[in-house]
């Protein structure tokens, strides 16, 4: 994956927290011949501004916080099917199995927060059967045999799953946070989402890498 050149995420006119991410161009192919979009460029800036908001506040964001971060903003990109909602005040519920720190980060940082017009929540859950009733989950475990139970229990469901784990994408989970020393790299499946009735906005898409279960590739 390339690196784009950036000077870190601009978090608040006093402070900056340096997270590089890792983006690829995206490639067309039009009459047979190949052309590279740099669209990684926009959508960097974009997704940047987003994340921004909820670290505003904080001088040093702890590793905790900046997931929660990317939590928060993934709902930002998402689409549902709209059976997911019975009514237009349901709020986008956030999970966290396995990790309680992250959990209790991401329910400071959604804290009078909205996303798409609905209101955001989260909460730490301990039992497989809570997560279907969850729009986004986070897998703290990182066991491979852990993370695939969780993925089986959710399978029927329409809910995001996020996790740190080198077999996440090929267990059929959607979005991996790479680590790479003091940058966190986004790994996107999105035909995992696409099987739970799930849409990734090609905004969040173009700041990642698209990968599938079969193998590790997809942009270069």
């Amino acid at each position: 994956m390339q690196r784009l050149s950036h000077p870190g995420l601009d978090f608040s006119a006093a402070h900056r927290c340096r997270l590089p991410l890792r983006v690829a161009p995206l490639r067309y192919k039009r009459g047979g011949v190949a052309k590279w979009i740099c669209a990684a460029t926009l959508g960097l800036v974009l997704f940047s501004s987003f994340l921004a908001a909820p670290l505003a506040q904080l001088s040093r964001p702890t590793e905790d916080q900046v997931k929660a971060a990317y939590l928060y903003n993934f709902a930002k990109f998402v689409e549902w099917p709209p059976a997911t909602f019975s009514s237009p005040n349901d709020p986008i519920l956030i999970c966290s199995i396995g990790d309680d720190r992250t959990g209790e980060a991401l329910q400071q940082a959604v804290m009078g927060k909205r996303a798409n017009g609905r209101r955001v929540e989260a909460k730490n859950i301990g039992l497989l059967r809570e997560s279907k009733s969850c729009h986004i989950l986070f897998i703290g475990f990182h066991e491979k045999g852990q993370v695939a139970e969780i993925l089986r229990g959710v399978q029927d469901a329409s809910v995001l799953t996020v996790c740190e784990s080198l077999h996440f994408i090929k267990l059929g989970g959607m979005i991996n946070l790479v680590r790479n020393g003091s940058s966190i790299e986004l790994e996107i499946n999105p035909e995992a989402a696409q099987a739970a009735g799930l849409k990734i906005s090609s905004r969040l898409l173009v700041v990642s890498r698209v990968v599938t279960a079969a193998g590790r590739g997809g942009q270069p």
